[in-house]
Formats: structure tokens, C-alpha cells, sequence
């Protein structure tokens, strides 16, 4: 009986080996528990906004008359760089950055009264400058220049193309290779307003099939609106939580694709956010990141040069690497899950304003 009673406990051995937060073992038979839920695609908070031109395209006699106004929404707060605005021609072979900048922002804030009702509160601050650094899902900037403060435009210089880069620096002859915003004029209605697109515009990278070349644009959205419809899920199975999603435009250059839980207190008001990491291939490529599928392609069988989409990404997160996530259940607490796209130049693990794609998670996850 030696024999076999080696043979069961070598069998009994690397059966436990074999055994881990995903699979079933003799003692529990069923493992952990798993739910699901799907993605949804939120209301958007993309970087958007509108370029109002002057009457002429050149100078006029009256400079007073040559003001561009921008507004702008969903923009985050830089901290390696500074948004710049840049005139140029429709052809963009001349760029004059413009260094006299009027801004306006506006920061909205909200409450309940006593009623349970929501109540809006509007605060504004003005400053100028050659460029600004602030943003937030709550403020909106006003930005009046005059075609004056960009004087590398000569009189004769059509203005046609305004365009908003991010630059790790004082501004240059020309824009970096981050350009994420931008408004031509022969794109506006009757009252020259121009809708802004968000995208890369004439990138500054060694060309790949695909890439838009000095003066072509590739566009995410236009004043907030993607032509593109993300969409996946979120399974939780104990401590493990996997997202698996789809049907992505690469980001802009200078921009990526990371992930959040949003925490709720007793009431189910928010409480608090918790950084959960760039976002990677999935399964079988987990450890290659697509923080870079902005310029390069970090993994072919899912990021393609042409169309310039990301097929697939996800993310696998343990609680047990993430002090905010352990408890009892794992997950206690976290009601919902976003996908963001955020700048490089931005606060990285602070959840900015562009919300792609948000999974509710039941009461079954969170406990509550």
C-alpha cells in the first residue's frame, strides 16, 4: 500500500500547488464567486470647445477687430507643459504662436440644499499669458488673443487653422509633436464659429502608414463627439478583478489610456478614487503596455496603423496589491469602474476629466 499512498500524496501535493484565486479545489469545490457587468459609454467630457474667427482673414485696418475667441471644456491640469495656442494658414506651413493670451475660467461647483436638490454655484477668475497649465472636469475657459500677439503672422498671412498644442516648454518656431486640438475656418458656419477637433494634427513622428502628414488631422472627436463606440467588461471573481474592452481609436499623441475605481461612502455619494494603472494588452500579452500606442505599436495583434484603432486592452488587478481594494468582501465599497484618456504631461493617478467608458458595479461586488 506504499506505493499508492506516495502516489496519492504526490498527486494531493501538486494539487494544492496547482490550486489559486481562480480555480476550485476539493475543499471548495465552486472557488470564489464571480459576477459581471458590462461597460458603458459615458456622456463625454473630451477636450471640446469653439474657435469664433475675425471678420477678415488677413489683417484689417482695425487690429480691435481681429480678435480669435476659444473656448474650451474637459481640458486636464498639465504639469510637465503648458497648452499653447498657434495660428496658421489652412495648409499649416506657417505657424505664429500667439503670447498675449485673455483667459476666463469658470469653475462650477455643485451641492444639495436641504430640499435634496442640486444647486450650481458659478466662480470665475480671469489672467493672462503666453500659455496656462489649469484645467478640470468642472472649469471652462474663455481665451481672447488678438492676431497682434502672434506678430511671426504677417499682415498679409491668412488665418485659417487655430490649433492648441501642449509644449514641454517656452513655444518655438513651430508646435511640438503634441497637437491635440484644433479649428479651421473653412470649417465653420456662417458666423465663423468652428467647432474644435481633438485628435493629433500633423504629427511630428517619423511617418508610419496611416499617419497624418503636416497639414492632415487625425480626429477622436469633434467638440466631444467620437465617431467610434467603445464597449466591454468587467468581471470580478473574489479578489480578482479583469477588464476586457474594445473598438478604440489610438490616443493622440501625448495621450494614453488608463483606468479607475470610484469609491462610494454609506450614502452611495462618491468618496474616493483609486488608480488602477496604465492599460496593457489582453490575455496572452497582459505584460506589454500601450502607454506608447500613441506614437509606436507596442503590440500588433491588437493596436493597427490603418485604421488607427486599438482593438483590444484590459487589465488584471488583484486586491491584494491594492491597500484601498482589501476588506471583506474584496471590493468593498467600489461601485463604479472608468476607463479615462489622459494627457503624459498631466497628474498621473489622479483622475482627470475624459471618461471613455464606465462599469457599474452591483451591491453583490461592493458590498452594500
Amino acid at each position: 500500500m506504499r506505493p499508492f499512498l506516495l502516489v496519492a500524496g504526490v498527486l494531493a501535493v501538486a494539487a494544492a500547488t496547482a490550486c489559486g484565486d481562480e480555480r476550485s479545489i476539493t475543499t471548495e469545490p465552486v472557488g470564489a464567486l464571480g459576477f459581471g457587468t458590462n461597460f458603458l459609454r459615458t456622456s463625454t467630457n473630451l477636450p471640446r470647445g469653439t474657435v469664433t474667427y475675425p471678420v477678415a482673414i488677413v489683417a484689417s485696418a482695425t487690429p480691435a477687430t481681429d480678435s480669435v475667441i476659444i473656448t474650451l471644456a474637459g481640458l486636464d491640469t498639465l504639469t510637465t507643459g503648458s497648452y499653447t495656442v498657434w495660428f496658421a494658414n489652412d495648409s499649416a506651413t506657417k505657424f505664429a504662436p500667439a503670447t498675449a493670451l485673455n483667459i476666463v475660467a469658470t469653475r462650477r461647483d455643485s451641492s444639495l440644499n436641504a430640499a435634496g436638490d442640486p444647486v450650481f454655484t458659478n466662480t470665475t477668475f480671469t489672467t493672462t499669458g503666453a500659455s496656462f497649465r489649469a484645467g478640470g472636469s468642472n472649469i471652462a475657459l474663455r481665451v481672447a488673443v488678438s492676431r497682434v500677439s502672434a506678430p511671426a503672422l504677417v499682415a498679409t498671412d491668412s488665418l485659417n487653422t487655430v490649433l492648441i498644442s501642449i509644449e514641454p516648454g517656452a513655444a518655438g518656431a513651430a508646435p511640438g509633436e503634441v497637437r491635440p486640438l484644433w479649428a479651421r475656418r473653412s470649417q465653420a458656419n456662417a458666423s465663423r464659429v468652428s467647432s474644435l477637433r481633438f485628435g493629433t494634427f500633423g504629427r511630428g513622428i517619423p511617418a508610419q502608414p496611416g499617419n497624418p502628414g503636416a497639414n492632415q488631422e487625425f480626429v477622436v472627436a469633434t467638440n466631444g463627439a467620437m465617431t467610434i463606440v467603445p464597449r466591454g467588461r468587467v468581471e470580478v471573481r473574489g479578489n480578482i478583478m479583469i477588464l476586457n474592452d474594445s473598438n478604440y481609436f489610438r490616443p493622440p499623441v501625448g495621450y494614453y489610456y488608463n483606468a479607475y475605481g470610484v469609491k462610494l461612502d454609506t450614502t452611495g455619494r462618491f468618496n474616493d478614487t483609486t488608480y488602477l494603472g496604465r492599460r496593457t494588452a489582453p490575455y496572452p500579452d497582459r505584460a506589454i503596455s500601450l502607454y506608447e500606442a500613441d506614437k509606436t505599436n507596442p503590440a500588433p495583434s491588437v493596436v493597427f496603423d490603418s485604421p488607427r484603432v486599438i482593438f483590444a486592452m484590459a487589465s488584471r488587478l488583484s486586491a491584494d496589491t491594492i491597500p484601498d481594494a482589501t476588506g471583506s468582501p474584496a471590493w468593498k465599497n467600489y461601485g463604479f469602474v472608468r476607463v479615462n484618456l489622459q494627457p503624459k504631461a498631466g497628474i498621473e493617478g489622479r483622475m482627470g476629466s475624459a471618461t471613455i467608458l464606465e462599469a457599474t458595479l452591483p451591491p453583490s461586488i461592493r458590498g452594500r
